[in-house]
C-alpha cells in the first residue's frame, strides 16, 4: 500500500513538473502595443559589419608594422583607447627575439598608415637571354611564360594587412619604452 502512494506521488510531481515546463499559447495581438513588444521593436537586430569600414581591436594586435623602405619594424601589441572610445595609440613591439628583449613604442594612431593590401615584394630582374647556338636546331629553346594568376577576392576583412609608419627601426629603438602604471 506504501509502495503505491509512493508511485503516485512521483508521477503526480513529475506529471506537474511536466505540466509546469510547458510555454503557454501565445497571446492574440490587441490593437494597443504592449511594454514588451515596443521593447522588442526597440532592440536591433544583429548587424554584420564587414567590409562597412570598420575594425576590431581585438584583431589589430599582431597587425604588421612597416618602416618608410617598406621593411617591417615590428608589430602591434596593444591598442590605446581614452575614456570616451577614440583610439588614440597604438604600441608597436621593437627589438627582441620571440618576444624576449622587445619593448613597446607608442605611436599616435592618426601617424599610422593603414592599408587592406599587402606589401607587394620587389619584382624580380628578368634573367639574362641565353646567347649562342647550341643544343636545338632551331636555336634557343624558351619555356613559355607562364600568366599572372589573378588574385582570389578575398572577404572583406575586419582588420587591416598592415600599418606603414615614417620611423625608421632605428629611431624605434632609440625612442623610450612604453611604461603602464598600475599594472
Amino acid at each position: 500500500m506504501i509502495k503505491r502512494i509512493v508511485l503516485a506521488s512521483v508521477a503526480a510531481g513529475l506529471l506537474s513538473a511536466t505540466a509546469i515546463a510547458q510555454t503557454t499559447s501565445p497571446t492574440p495581438p490587441s490593437s494597443a502595443p504592449s511594454a514588451s513588444t515596443s521593447a522588442e521593436k526597440a532592440t536591433p537586430a544583429p548587424t554584420n559589419l564587414a567590409g562597412q569600414g570598420k575594425w576590431r581591436t581585438s584583431k589589430l594586435i599582431g597587425v604588421d608594422i612597416y618602416g618608410p623602405d617598406d621593411k617591417k619594424v615590428g608589430d602591434v601589441t596593444e591598442v590605446i583607447v581614452d575614456k570616451m572610445g577614440k583610439v588614440e595609440m597604438v604600441t608597436v613591439g621593437v627589438g627582441g627575439f620571440l618576444g624576449i628583449g622587445a619593448k613597446d613604442v607608442a605611436i599616435p594612431f592618426e601617424q599610422v598608415s593603414w592599408s587592406d593590401q599587402p606589401i607587394t615584394p620587389p619584382a624580380p630582374a628578368p634573367a639574362p637571354a641565353a646567347s649562342g647556338s647550341g643544343g636545338t636546331a632551331g636555336g634557343s629553346a624558351t619555356m613559355p611564360a607562364t600568366p599572372p594568376v589573378a588574385a582570389a577576392p578575398r572577404a572583406p576583412a575586419m582588420y587591416p594587412d598592415h600599418g606603414k609608419i615614417t620611423l625608421t627601426k632605428d629611431q624605434l629603438h632609440s625612442a623610450p619604452a612604453v611604461t603602464y602604471s598600475g599594472s
